[in-house]
């Protein structure tokens, strides 16, 4: 696939791992976006992993529905937000295979360019870490060097940040890739990490990516803040880098 440059503004959320909270993250920026009256749209090319709707007894995903929660979107097919979903908890193409199924390597751009007439902006959220494998054919980072968004990193708050974070700023910048920024997000209660109080200034003196936000464990949180507690003008941010 050739490069596919959007005509809408927007970020592609990549992670450091899997579980560090790119989908809240996301989910942040969109439902933030949202209320100040941007029609906002949400994206993940492949998504992997169901559990099962208590209410319906169907099988569904959990990062599309906070995706779609957090838009507002709630009849918005699942397809749109995800056209690729897996029941396995596995690397999509891996999970894919399991179902006799591949994954469809025009769908996974294709289906994130019906967006631009439905939205003013969009959030474009990555699978696993950036050298996680998309398909049989490309990893993230190959995804988002043909996208061509700014990215935002999400990476864990506490210990071993200082290298995941490390080396997967090394990756995006050895692509020549744009990075807006790294969120640290706190996925783990656990406050006895010492680490967690100077991962950031550590982080930020080994690299020119900025440290935007450290997110505190608090799931039930609606905004992404600054340490300011300001808020962070996302649209902005994106076009200052498109």
């Amino acid at each position: 696939m050739d490069e596919f440059p959007l005509q809408i503004p927007g970020f592609m959320v990549v992670g450091t791992d899997t579980d560090v909270g790119k989908t809240f993250v996301s989910a942040a920026i969109a439902r933030q976006l949202t209320a100040e009256g941007v029609r906002t749209g949400v994206y993940k090319p492949a998504c992997s992993g169901s559990v099962v709707d208590e209410a319906t007894g169907q099988p569904c995903w959990n990062d599309v529905e906070l995706l779609r929660q957090a838009i507002g979107a709630t009849e918005l097919p699942t397809e749109r937000i995800c056209p690729q979903t897996f029941h396995a908890p596995l690397a999509p193409p891996v999970a894919a295979e399991k179902e006799g199924r591949q994954i469809d390597e025009t769908l996974l751009l294709e289906g994130v360019r019906w967006w631009e007439s439905q939205a003013e902006f969009l959030i474009v959220e990555g699978v696993g870490g950036v050298l996680c494998p998309l398909s049989a054919e490309q990893l993230i980072v190959d995804f988002a060097e043909k996208l061509k968004y700014p990215l935002l990193i999400v990476a864990r708050a506490g210990l071993g940040t200082i290298n995941h974070s490390l080396l997967t700023i090394e990756v995006l910048q050895q692509r020549g890739l744009t990075i807006a920024g790294l969120i640290l997000n706190d996925v783990d209660p656990e406050l006895s990490d010492a680490s967690r109080l100077s991962n950031a200034e550590q982080i930020q003196k080994w690299t020119s990516v900025p440290v935007l936000s450290f997110v505190p464990f608090d799931w039930q949180s609606n905004l992404l803040r600054y340490q300011t507690q300001d808020r962070i003008d996302w649209r902005q941010l994106s076009q200052d880098l498109l």
